[in-house]
């Protein structure tokens, strides 16, 4: 089975690294994720409804070869998001839709980084640096006007009428 990274495969990838289950390829969390997940990997017919399992605050499947590609699309995110494409757009919508956020403030900021997914978003041009235990975004502005297209949790945010009005 020869499988093929695509923009919807991508964001499935970015929300999957920061919430992965033990067991299977899935994640965990609060009803929100998981009902986000499923539908992604449904609609994707990366699995059947029958394999699916749904238990706990996880959500998983049991499939080797998609295992097996996510880790190594994992592995190799530096090269293989390096352009400002659908590709890594997709990948950083599904990362921020899964441990991404926007404060009061409108501070636009991930969760459970690490240093590759720093050096990222610098190599990406859109820099960030740690404050409390986050990655704030540098250029928040361009971030999100970045992924916008491919997020499925924070559509329609009201920081998206004030990017409209900053046109």
């Amino acid at each position: 089975m020869k499988i093929k990274l695509t923009p919807e495969l991508a964001y499935i990838i970015g929300f999957w690294r920061k919430r992965r289950t033990y067991e299977g390829l899935g994640i965990r969390g609060e009803t929100e994720f998981l009902e986000i997940f499923s539908k992604e990997v449904l609609d994707k017919q990366l699995t059947t409804t029958e394999k699916f399992q749904n238990e706990d605050n996880k959500a998983y499947f049991y499939h080797s070869a998609y295992r097996k590609f996510f880790q190594d699309i994992e592995e190799e995110q530096l090269e293989r998001f390096k352009y400002l494409n659908e590709y890594a757009a997709s990948y950083l919508a599904g990362m921020f839709d899964s441990v991404g956020g926007i404060d009061e403030r409108g501070v636009i900021f991930l969760t459970k980084t690490n240093p590759q997914d720093e050096l990222l978003l610098l190599r990406l041009g859109f820099g960030g640096k740690y404050r409390e235990g986050k990655l704030i975004i540098e250029k928040p502005k361009a971030f999100l006007t970045f992924i916008k297209n491919y997020m499925k949790r924070f559509q329609g945010h009201k920081v998206f009428e004030y990017l409209k009005d900053k046109k």
